[in-house]
């Protein structure tokens, strides 16, 4: 059970600037960036991480939204048995007035995160690492083989999305997923997240290019297995373990030969990673800039009012 104090999350929404969470009466410590929002640590509740989605239009949508991720971790853990950390959704309202939603969980050990793990663990425990992921990415769609098009689960299995802990005399291995808050099932073709929520945190004068481009193509490829094995070995790159990249593509190989060869999955191959990479990075970089732009203008025209 998550245990937090309500009161001095409310506290901590209402000084909030969310162009700056770390100014402010109670500065909150940020602890990385995802699609959609950052992950805070608050002054007084140090033992939890706190992902703030941006406000909702209507209790209604904050309300779907909070559904959608209950179905989804309650898919992964009970249908396709990938353990997933322990969170809890939390409903406030802003100064504002707007609805507000943040998902609790408890601060992992840094050394247990997964790119933090693969820092400086042995190859054989990145082996390990690297087989127990595909396990679960594996029962994942296998199901989806059955099940769709009626239901679709889709996963952004990148390695800083998992904690890891390797068996040891005290314990069993142990592996669970975090990063829950882009909740994807499809039921149909349709989302069942609505992916504007997505959107809440593009620049204003970048909305229409980010629908119209990108939107689709980034939700579509956490359904593809090839692709999310792709985008797996890829952020390898952005986490500087260049050198673990041959070692994971030779193992995901075998891995599409072998138990996954139902699937019929065509290898990897090392230059379409990099080619994936470089393509990737330069869209981000792109939409960080103009996303830090976006923060500026807001801070310096707040500031002037």
């Amino acid at each position: 059970m998550i245990r937090f104090d309500r009161d001095l999350l409310q506290a901590f929404e209402d000084q909030l600037k969310p162009w700056d969470p770390e100014s402010g009466r109670i500065p909150a410590k940020i602890l990385g960036y995802g699609e959609i929002s950052a992950v805070l640590q608050i002054p007084g509740m140090d033992h939890l991480a706190f992902k703030r989605l941006p406000p909702f239009e209507s209790p209604a949508q904050r309300q779907a939204y909070r559904a959608a991720v209950e179905a989804y971790c309650d898919l992964l853990q009970n249908k396709h048995h990938v353990e997933v950390v322990d969170y809890r959704c939390v409903e406030l309202d802003n100064r504002a007035g707007e609805p507000i939603l943040y998902i609790a969980q408890p601060l992992l050990p840094a050394q247990a995160i997964g790119n933090q793990f693969l820092r400086s663990c042995s190859d054989q425990q990145f082996n390990e690492l690297l087989t127990e992921i595909l396990q679960r990415l594996l029962r994942i769609w296998q199901a989806n083989e059955r099940n769709g098009p009626a239901e679709l689960v889709g996963l952004d299995a990148q390695v800083s999305n998992w904690a890891y802990w390797p068996a040891s005399e005290k314990h069993a291995t142990r592996l669970q997923y975090f990063d829950i808050s882009t909740p994807f099932i499809r039921r149909h073709g349709r989302e069942t997240l609505q992916p504007e929520i997505f959107l809440k945190s593009v620049p204003s004068f970048l909305v229409w290019l980010v629908r119209w481009a990108f939107l689709q193509q980034v939700l579509d490829r956490y359904y593809d297995l090839r692709l999310v094995l792709i985008d797996f070995v890829a952020n390898f790159h952005k986490e500087k373990l260049q050198h673990r990249i041959d070692a994971a593509v030779a193992g995901i190989n075998a891995f599409l030969q072998g138990p996954a060869a139902a699937l019929k999955i065509a290898p990897l191959q090392r230059k379409e990673i990099d080619k994936y990479y470089r393509e990737d990075a330069f869209i981000w970089t792109i939409f960080l800039n103009f996303r830090r732009l976006d923060r500026f203008l807001k801070t310096r025209l707040l500031r002037q009012t």
